[in-house]
C-alpha cells in the first residue's frame, strides 16, 4: 500500500525479505527531476531517495510541513478527512528497492513526520534536494 508503514515480508511467516520493490507516488515534476539526476549521475532512484533523505533528515518537519493536526471533535464524532487528498500536480508511481533495514528507517521517518505516508515523505525530501531546472545547487 503506498504511503503505508508496512515493511516487505514473506507471506504469513512475517520474515522480512530483501530486494522487494516499494512503490511511491511523486509529483510529475519531482519524478522528472529525479530521472534527470539519475541520468546525469548514474545513481539509481533508490540511491537518490537515500541522498535526499540524508540531506534533509534534520529538517524533515520543516520540509514536509509539520505533522497533521490530531483528531478534532465534530459533535459526538471525531472529525475525519475524506480519504482523497488534493494535490497541485498529478502523481506518478516510482519504484525503489530499499534493503528492509533502510525501509524501516524510511517508515520510522514517515511515521514521525507524515503520519506514515512514505510517498509524502520521499516527495518532500526529493523536492527539497533536487534542483529545479536552471537552478544549480
Amino acid at each position: 500500500m503506498p504511503g503505508s508503514t508496512h515493511t516487505i515480508t514473506d507471506g504469513e511467516s512475517g520474515a522480512v525479505r530483501s530486494g522487494g520493490s516499494v512503490v511511491v507516488y511523486l509529483p510529475v515534476g519531482v519524478r522528472s527531476r529525479l530521472r534527470e539526476r539519475a541520468a546525469a549521475t548514474g545513481r539509481s532512484h533508490t540511491q537518490l531517495v537515500f541522498d535526499a533523505l540524508n540531506a534533509t533528515h534534520t529538517r524533515l518537519a520543516e520540509v514536509v510541513g509539520g505533522a497533521e493536526p490530531g483528531p478534532e471533535a465534530d459533535g459526538i464524532f471525531v472529525s475525519q478527512r475524506s480519504g482523497r487528498r488534493r494535490h497541485r500536480e498529478d502523481r506518478v508511481q516510482v519504484s525503489i528497492r530499499p534493503h528492509p533495514a533502510n525501509l524501516a528507517v524510511i517508515d520510522e521517518l514517515a511515521a514521525r513526520h507524515t503520519t506514515g505516508n512514505r510517498s509524502a515523505l520521499i516527495a518532500a525530501a526529493l523536492d527539497e534536494f533536487l534542483p529545479l531546472k536552471g537552478v544549480t545547487s
